[in-house]
């Protein structure tokens, strides 16, 4: 594992050309900037108050990691996501996966005692109303959390979301399993996993969050799972893109890039393998939406408002990956570039613009 040096060691600019890793990035995508809600900047503060109020007693032997955290920025991967839906229920939506970022992080770099006195080597059983649960910070507001969640939820769109919550917290013991075994990882098992782990439980909130219910939608319409399997595969591969800095100098392989890399060629070709898969998942998504919209089906106006969300949630995953720390590094700020030479320094990602073509 290499070390990371303090964030400011080494100007940006003293940067020597080829010393650090570096590739190309493609501009993706074809989709609209992310839609930006009102409020969003007041929304983002009070989210960061309550993680900071409901999660910081529980790093108190790690209140640095807790910090660096809450700097990450994912509360604002919620409401750039949540482009749509409704205020007061966006705001539980972003503890639910604020919560669950936080959960994957542990998984990945927390000590198997630190797990266990957290209370994660249980967290099933919180969405169960006949089990008693750890009274540790993490299982006590999920608890919270579902009581707040469920009254805004039918019994079918809850038990669909806490099933695809288990789902969740099996690929994050998936994957450590994988990280701590440093096993080879077959690139349809990490998508299989990864999918869980990214992105499955974020559809049932996007019908909370829009007050609908799609259950009987998607027992009779199977594109319409399949539309959101697109949505969770093209964030893998953007995030898996963009985070493979933060996973690269922490020790974490369990990456699309890393695994590409693995099987052989250079860092360029494998991002460009990935954004290749990006670009042919977008155009399914878009090909397969614009067909279900056009059906008689596609005519409900719940199922209209769904597909239009799931469009936003692209965007706002793409526009997050380019703005967050989690990913870029500290003190990192987006210039708006795109299409740029990036350079992954231990403490932070470089956009370097491409030079404007010149012209006789």
């Amino acid at each position: 594992m290499t070390t990371l040096p303090a964030p400011g060691v080494e100007p940006d600019g003293a940067l020597a050309p080829g010393r650090y890793p570096s590739f190309r990035l493609p501009s993706f995508p074809r989709f609209q900037s992310a839609l930006h809600r009102p409020g969003i900047e007041g929304l983002e503060a009070f989210c960061r108050t309550w993680l900071d109020d409901n999660l910081r007693h529980a790093h108190d032997e790690s209140p640095r990691d807790f910090e660096e955290f809450l700097n990450q920025r994912t509360s604002l991967w919620n409401l750039l996501a949540y482009a749509t839906t409704d205020t007061e229920r966006t705001k539980t939506i972003c503890h639910w996966i604020d919560v669950l970022f936080s959960i994957d992080d542990l998984f990945v770099h927390a000590p198997s005692p630190r797990l266990e006195r957290l209370g994660l080597h249980r967290l099933d059983v919180v969405l169960d109303d006949d089990q008693p649960f750890p009274g540790t910070a993490y299982p006590s507001v999920l608890v919270a959390l579902k009581e707040r969640i469920r009254v805004g939820m039918s019994p079918a769109l809850w038990n669909r979301f806490a099933h695809e919550i288990k789902g969740f917290f099996a690929a994050c013991r998936m994957e450590r399993e994988w990280l701590r075994a440093g096993a080879a990882v077959d690139l349809p098992a990490y998508e299989k996993s990864r999918v869980k782990s990214v992105g499955e439980c974020c559809f049932p909130l996007l019908e909370y969050g829009l007050d609908i219910d799609l259950t009987a939608h998607l027992a009779r319409m199977p594109e319409l799972g399949r539309l959101n399997r697109l949505v969770a595969r093209h964030w893998m591969g953007v995030n898996d893109i963009f985070s493979y800095r933060k996973e690269l100098y922490s020790g974490d392989t369990v990456n699309e890039i890393a695994l590409t890399l693995a099987s052989g060629g250079s860092l360029q070709a494998a991002v460009d393998r990935v954004a290749d898969t990006v670009r042919r998942t977008e155009e399914e998504f878009c090909a397969l939406s614009g067909g279900l919209l056009a059906t008689a089906a596609g005519q409900d106006p719940a199922l209209a408002r769904y597909v239009e969300a799931l469009r936003w949630m692209i965007a706002g995953n793409l526009t997050w990956s380019y703005i967050t720390p989690r990913y870029n590094g500290h003190g990192h700020v987006w210039a708006g570039h795109t299409a740029a030479t990036v350079v992954l320094t231990p403490h932070r990602t470089l956009y370097r613009p491409e030079p404007a073509h010149r012209t006789r």
